[in-house]
């Protein structure tokens, strides 16, 4: 059961109660309103566009305990909109405001993000206001009622679309999801261990229950990384920690996707109300809470490398640029030009720091000719650094870059903006702590402030991206970033044999990444093999790939002799 699900289960369980307690569900807006008292919410309409609404369809104040929506429709988009905001209240715990732009009542169980979009993957409010939109859905119209209704009661779905007052889509969408999708399982929740899964070593559960200072954690190749994190989860909740105040940030969008499909298992509610992302998805939902001091939409609009290139065309006549000057194709220039700049916002200098350097290597290279036509580059390149931002800020518009840089200069310059979020995420987990880059960990210093209750996991040996910056060095720096940290690692490895341990142990030792890092010694806990591993030599990727094969298909002979002897 992922969160999505069980936000629909809680739904449709409150529904149930509620028709029990007497309230009439084919009156949508009085059963919403009802359910609201019945949590001491104040419940207002306003007309469109009322300064109270923030540019909204609906708020959810947690200050006032109360929800304003805008009075316009049929009954059944009200009650869809104080639902949608009823879903804040139950499924976060109503500890934060909400202000809801565009709610979609027939809305599909998630929708697919394209152009950029699709880069960063959903942000906290895009997977926030998918569940809100199903949370109200289910509570006005759960899937079993309308599969009821239609399978024993005859009803077809224009006559409980009618009877109810929705959308004829709605009642389709629902009905679709009862009849052709599997019944998810309402039972308890369990534990990893409940069900099965294998029990978490000593090392494991001293990582998962650290607390009070910043901790650190190497976790080696097969040593139940991912596993470890689930159980600090665990850990937190059942010591009380209110799941919505967990921040969990990765750096891939299918790490961030397996990371919340696992806590959902263990606990799908809490998982719902977690913050679970990339930091580029983190720092775009940064920029949306705090868009006003940016100067930005509350929604801006990101664009992709394209469209950088479109917005600075017309531009570059006007810049007398000297070395970046094709006139056959000037946008082969401008794309190196914008991958220079994007690194440079990956290290959040602006363009008048760019500038500066510039300056500063022409001033340095003296008679180095050399040196002195890298420094002219520069220059150039931070002239388009220049005019790019302020074609960019003229549109209010973000690119990648900005994710985090733009979150960064907020925190570091903004104590509102670093109170709020600590206050909000109370508890920072940080997966692939390798591939991060020093811009992720000036972001993280902002908001852990001290770090007491910062966790972060990965394997300088293992890391792959190097991308805009990432650096495994930063794992090495962690006790220098976050003074007082502790540092230990996992001990048991969970995939391989002893002997295929103890070689890459062996070899690690001469790796760069292993400069800083605990000595690795790892058991084995399948055992040893009973063979050595031998080391063959070939003369190509396609040599290599072919005697690879033979391997295997040598092991597997010899594995059927043995059965058959």
């Amino acid at each position: 059961m992922d969160a999505t699900e069980a936000a629909r289960l809680e739904a449709e369980k409150i529904h149930l109660a509620a028709v029990a307690e007497g309230s009439d569900p084919w009156c949508p807006l009085q059963f919403a309103l009802i359910e609201a008292g019945r949590r001491h919410l104040d419940v207002y309409g306003l007309p469109k566009g009322d300064p109270a609404l923030k540019g909204g369809q609906a708020v959810f104040d947690s200050q006032a305990g109360a929800i304003l929506y805008q009075d316009i429709g049929s009954d059944f988009d009200r009650a869809f909109l104080v639902a949608h905001e009823l879903g804040h209240l139950v499924l976060e715990g109503g500890t934060d405001d909400a202000v809801t732009l565009d709610a979609q009542p027939e809305r599909s169980t998630e929708d697919s993000p394209v152009g950029a979009d699709s880069l960063i993957d959903y942000g906290a409010r895009e997977r926030r206001e998918i569940k809100m939109d199903l949370f109200a859905r289910e509570f006005l119209i759960p899937r079993s009622v309308a599969c009821t209704l239609h399978v024993e009661d005859g009803l077809s779905s224009l006559e409980i679309a009618q009877r109810l007052g929705a959308p004829l889509p709605v009642v389709q969408q629902q009905l679709l999801d009862a009849l052709l999708l599997p019944r998810v399982s309402t039972g308890q929740e369990n534990s990893l261990n409940d069900r099965g899964d294998i029990r978490p070593d000593l090392s494991q559960q001293v990582a998962a229950s650290h607390r009070d200072s910043p901790f650190q954690l190497q976790a080696g190749p097969g040593t139940g990384k991912t596993r470890t994190l689930v159980q600090r989860v665990e850990k937190l909740i059942l010591d009380g920690e209110d799941p919505s105040a967990i921040l969990v940030l990765t750096f891939s969008n299918k790490a961030a996707s397996e990371l919340s499909e696992r806590i959902a298992l263990s606990n799908p509610l809490a998982a719902a109300a977690m913050w679970i992302g990339t930091f580029h998805a983190f720092g775009l939902d940064i920029i949306r809470r705090f868009h006003q001091i940016l100067k930005l939409p509350p929604e801006p609009r990101l664009i992709d490398r394209l469209e950088g290139i479109e917005l600075l065309e017309a531009e570059i006549p006007r810049l007398s640029l000297q070395h970046y000057r094709n006139l056959w194709d000037p946008t082969l220039d401008l794309n190196d030009m914008l991958s220079a700049i994007s690194r440079a916002k990956d290290e959040s200098i602006e363009a008048t720091e760019y500038i500066r350097l510039a300056e500063s290597m022409t001033r340095n290279a003296g008679g180095d000719s050399a040196a002195l036509l890298r420094a002219e580059k520069c220059l150039e390149v931070a002239s388009v650094y220049e005019a790019y931002e302020r074609l960019m800020r003229e549109r209010k518009l973000i690119d990648f870059g900005d994710l985090i840089s733009y979150p960064v200069r907020l925190v570091e310059t903004h104590a509102e903006v670093r109170g709020a979020l600590r206050r909000r995420h109370k508890h920072v987990l940080v997966d692939e702590y390798q591939d991060v880059n020093r811009s992720s960990v000036r972001l993280l210093k902002a908001i852990v402030g001290g770090g007491e209750n910062l966790w972060v996991v990965g394997d300088a040996r293992q890391s792959i991206y190097r991308f805009r910056g990432a650096s495994a060095s930063n794992m090495a720096h962690f006790s220098e970033d976050f003074p007082g940290a502790v540092i230990e690692k996992l001990g048991v490895n969970y995939r391989s044999k002893q002997e295929i341990v103890d070689t890459f142990a062996t070899f690690s030792t001469a790796m760069k990444a292993s400069q800083g890092a605990l000595p690795l010694s790892l058991t084995a806990s399948r055992g040893g093999a009973g063979a050595h591993p031998e080391l063959s030599i070939v003369g190509s990727t396609a040599e290599e790939i072919s005697a690879l094969a033979g391997s295997i298909e040598t092991l597997r002979v010899v594995a059927d002799r043995k059965l058959t002897q």
